[in-house]
């Protein structure tokens, strides 16, 4: 390519000339902000794992059993669709209050975490130790001890009741639990790290809502996707179906069809056809080569000869099915 082809300008002037009446056009700004989602891949693809909502729903019922029976309280724990979001928006968008639970979910190689924020876990302790109907005292900085005992025996309730019901479709091995009452930990992954977030409200009338977020790896997640796609149903053959070969294999033989040899073939006229008369010889020479049709398909050639005194046909080679 010349100099001079590499220093022509992309647009020409009349092009730019048009791009600029079109921005200073009042119509082209309206004023509205325009919003591009991300994660709208992403999202996309975790709605396509049909199995997670399942998955996510049956953990949300176990959950609530296994919380009503260890900490003697009835609640509702109710499953909230899943999300995606980095790691970056999820850490800015962290109560200032929490307990923040780390732990390795095999097979997924990265860390999960489960966020259980400072409002669940007073509204669990004051439930537990009956100080419901106490005027709450002034909340610290951090969750307390208390809290922060407690909300390690509620992650270990969550992992228990999902492991339980994921077993069928992805079995999953618990590690040890990191906890934590400040997200210093968390802080430190890339924050465009994506992950799925899988949400659940505690719910109990109109005296109390929050959410407990369980943050899973996408990437980890898509590793195993083939698990939450439902699963091929194979029909097993029928006993009756089997008993049709057998009984096909012995009646084929007796089905009676037409077979004819094919010694040569002439070329003539229609003048000498309609010259042919009874007792009339034509002169057909020895072929090389002959063919056996089956319903005026060939179905094997052979050589023309004598067997045994008769003429007779040798076989050759059989027509093979074209597919």
């Amino acid at each position: 390519m010349s100099d001079e082809s590499d220093n022509d300008p992309i647009l020409t002037d009349e092009e730019i000339e048009a791009l600029v009446e079109h921005a200073e056009d009042g119509g082209f700004d309206d004023g509205e902000f325009r919003v591009h989602d991300f994660g709208a891949g992403e999202s996309l693809t975790l709605s396509k794992w049909v199995e997670l909502e399942g998955l996510h729903k049956n953990h949300a019922e176990a959950l609530q059993k296994a919380v009503a029976t260890a900490f003697d309280i009835e609640l509702s724990v109710e499953a909230q669709p899943s999300t995606y979001a980095v790691a970056g928006d999820l850490l800015t968008g962290f109560p200032n209050r929490l307990c923040l639970v780390s732990t390795r979910i095999g097979p997924f190689e990265d860390e999960c975490h489960l966020l259980i924020s400072g409002e669940s876990l007073t509204f669990l302790v004051n439930q537990y130790f009956g100080g419901a109907s106490v005027t709450p005292p002034k909340l610290t900085t951090k969750v307390t001890p208390s809290e922060q005992r407690l909300g390690e025996r509620v992650a270990r309730e969550f992992l228990r009741t999902m492991a339980e019901i994921w077993v069928d479709r992805l079995p999953l091995q618990m590690g040890d639990l990191y906890v934590d009452v400040t997200p210093d930990r968390f802080s430190l992954i890339p924050s465009d790290t994506g992950f799925a977030v899988f949400n659940f409200d505690l719910v109990l009338g109109d005296e109390h809502n929050s959410t407990i977020k369980l943050l899973v790896p996408f990437d980890e997640l898509e590793r195993q996707s083939e698990a939450l796609i439902p699963r091929k149903k194979v029909v097993p053959l029928s006993s009756e179906s089997a008993t049709w070969e057998p009984q096909l294999r012995a009646t084929l033989p007796d089905v009676s069809v037409e077979v004819c040899g094919s010694i040569d073939a002439i070329e003539t006229t229609i003048k000498s056809l309609l010259a042919m008369k009874v007792g009339m010889t034509i002169p057909i020479e020895e072929p090389d080569a002959m063919s056996l049709r089956l319903n005026d398909r060939v179905v094997a050639r052979g050589r023309y000869g004598a067997y045994e005194g008769l003429k007779a046909m040798q076989f050759t080679g059989f027509k093979e099915r074209k597919a």
